[in-house]
């Protein structure tokens, strides 16, 4: 015998809310004394999507025909998201069951009370979207003038009481393995340091991260990358708006300030090597660390990326250039029962919903393969150009001008800031073309233009980090945008 549902939910327990109690209540007095019902309550849960546990029984009972109606209180105690809200109603439809609220007395058994039902869905999403918005922005205010961000402090800070504009809240304060994180950055700083050295140090120490493991490289990067560390001045300021962030300083800039790190949590990329999308705000806490170490530290780190980015090629050479069209991410290349195959490595992760992108490998590479054999002479020809003057002392002294000249960015009186940006663009651009120079001379070490067919994996993997800004693959179609 199939029976009727009421459904009830409740974000969160407020004075002004309707308690499940009385939702349930409302609903049973639209039924007839007799009639069967199921109650499934779900507390403490947000109606932005359908992760909850008492939605998924009811869904499960209704593929299973056990229920003929299901009755909620209000249309957003269910979904307060129209694609999940019309799933949910194909799903009904599908198994024959009706929808009905209590508040805005309509059914699903009448084309109107379908449209009308869509017309209010849309305003319940419109409310929740304009009230998430409105929560971002004050996490944006409050971020922008200093005040504590949340979460699990970094490792070897703690939280301790203070005041910031008259308001009570809390700032980060060294703790006893504050020592520990100094040493850290000065010993991976050496010739010998490296991840591994500093997780060693730190693990033999018995400083262990916030979740009580034993450190890793990467755990340990990522302390080395967070500007929280850092006692920050204009060069510190200078290199993170360098890699995009938005500078929240004020005027005149305090010394030896840490810097926090704020981001809109629907940004999903890395924190601290793409910023763009980021807030550099100067935080009320000093720093540990001298920034001269800090930046020393970030420099090696992301020397050491490049490196490891490039290779040895051996699976396939176009590993780190190659992305999903579907929803963007890189491809990786697996082995198949014949043959190697270029596969969205979104799908692994449940963000790409089907099989879109997906390339033999021998096939990409010889379709990407020839156009890079074309570019190849112009390549050469600019490298060997530059190779009379591509000395590293040369490169190094392009590198030096550019800071000061993203320092004079950072600087209010640095002077004019279209000028400025001008030239360090073009200093840009000439150490790009040293560089250039330097990997063809490493592809090919008597300057002689290297034949594509006769370069091995890791050489072909060298010409296209130069060449290839990216490659986006569908089911049919490489697009190629070379850099």
């Amino acid at each position: 015998m199939r029976r009727t549902a009421i459904y009830v939910r409740q974000s969160v327990e407020r004075p002004d809310s309707v308690s499940l109690e009385t939702q349930e209540t409302l609903c049973r007095s639209e039924l007839l004394p007799d009639t069967a019902v199921t109650v499934y309550r779900d507390a403490g849960y947000s109606g932005k999507n359908t992760e909850r546990p008492a939605l998924k029984t009811l869904m499960q009972d209704i593929c299973a025909d056990e229920i003929e109606a299901v009755l909620v209180y209000k249309l957003d105690r269910i979904s307060r998201n129209l694609a999940d809200f019309t799933q949910l109603l194909r799903v009904f439809e599908k198994h024959h069951v009706e929808f009905r609220s209590h508040s805005e007395r309509f059914e699903t058994a009448s084309p109107l009370g379908q449209a009308m039902q869509s017309l209010l869905m849309v305003f319940a999403q419109l409310e929740r979207e304009t009230i998430s918005g409105r929560v971002r922005d004050a996490a944006l205010a409050r971020a922008k003038q200093g005040f504590d961000t949340g979460g699990a402090p970094p490792a070897g800070f703690q939280r301790i009481p203070t005041t910031i504009c008259g308001t009570h809240t809390q700032m980060l304060a060294p703790d006893s393995y504050a020592p520990l994180i100094v040493n850290g950055f000065s010993a991976y700083l050496k010739a010998e340091g490296s991840l591994s050295v500093v997780s060693r140090y730190w693990n033999d120490a018995g400083f262990r991260t916030r979740r009580g493991g034993t450190w890793l490289p990467h755990t340990v990067c990522r302390v080395l990358r967070n500007p929280v560390y850092v006692q920050a001045n204009a060069e510190v300021y200078a290199y993170l708006s360098a890699n995009g962030a938005a500078l929240c300083i004020p005027e005149p800039l305090p010394p030896n300030h840490g810097v926090y790190l704020y981001a809109d949590r629907r940004i999903n990329h890395s924190r601290f090597t793409d910023l763009h999308g980021v807030y550099a705000i100067c935080a009320p806490h000093l720093g540990l660390i001298a920034p001269e170490i800090w930046l020393g530290c970030q420099n090696k780190l992301t020397a050491s990326r490049q490196i490891r980015t490039q290779g040895s090629g051996q699976k396939t050479w176009l590993s780190g250039r190659i992305f999903c069209m579907r929803c963007g991410s890189a491809m990786t290349a697996v082995r198949g029962r014949n043959t190697d195959y270029l596969i969205c490595g979104g799908k692994k992760r449940r963000i790409c919903d089907g099989a879109g992108a997906v390339w033999r490998v021998h096939t990409a590479e010889e379709l990407v393969g020839e156009l890079l054999s074309q570019q190849l002479p112009d390549l050469f020809a600019s490298a060997t150009e530059h190779s009379q003057t591509a000395e590293n002392p040369a490169l190094q002294a392009l590198i030096l001008r550019r800071g000061a000249l993203l320092r004079q960015l950072a600087d209010p009186n640095g002077g004019e800031l279209s000028l400025l940006t001008e030239a360090a663009e073009k200093l840009t651009a000439q150490i790009a073309a040293l560089r250039a120079a330097s990997a063809v001379s490493a592809v090919s070490a008597n300057l002689t233009m290297p034949n594509w067919a006769r370069c091995n994996p890791a050489q072909k993997k060298t010409i296209a980090h130069i060449l290839l800004r990216c490659v986006i693959a569908d089911s049919n179609t490489l697009h190629v945008f070379l850099a």
